[in-house]
């Protein structure tokens, strides 16, 4: 019984010991998450909350948080490289476009892009390379 639970030891040892280096040197994944700030996701303020807390589940991840329309008050970046999404309940009004979108550095750098909209908001297809995720009322 004692050469068993030795052994048992050892192989948690082991094992343990490779999971906490594989988990050290995994690379950090740099999420880039752009929130519509039209007039429809106003009423969707819990809503994004919850699928900004969602995605910030993720291990090994740092996240820059956008807002973008139409009007130039209402886009911006609400924070760049951080380990948690931050929202700042910005006010959400006007048209949706991504004619900006690339103009912040955080978006060429990014690993993963994810949009949250709306249906019917705006065109996700103008968001290359990203994850649409749709909100309902």
């Amino acid at each position: 019984m004692k050469p068993l639970a030795i052994w048992l030891a050892i192989v948690a040892v082991v094992f343990g010991g490779y999971a906490l280096v594989a988990s050290l040197l995994r690379e950090t994944e740099q999420v880039f998450v752009v929130v519509d700030a039209s007039q429809p996701m106003a009423l969707l303020n819990n809503e994004i909350i919850v699928e900004l807390d969602r995605i910030d589940d993720r291990d090994d991840a740092e996240f820059a948080l956008v807002t973008i329309s139409d009007r130039p008050s209402n886009t911006g970046l609400v924070h760049s490289w951080q380990s948690e999404l931050r929202w700042n309940n910005t006010p959400l009004f006007g048209p949706c476009s991504f004619a900006d979108v690339d103009s912040f550095t955080e978006a060429t750098d990014a690993d993963e892009r994810i949009l949250i909209t709306t249906a019917g908001s705006c065109a996700p297809s103008t968001l290359a390379g990203g994850t649409v995720v749709e909100l309902t009322p």
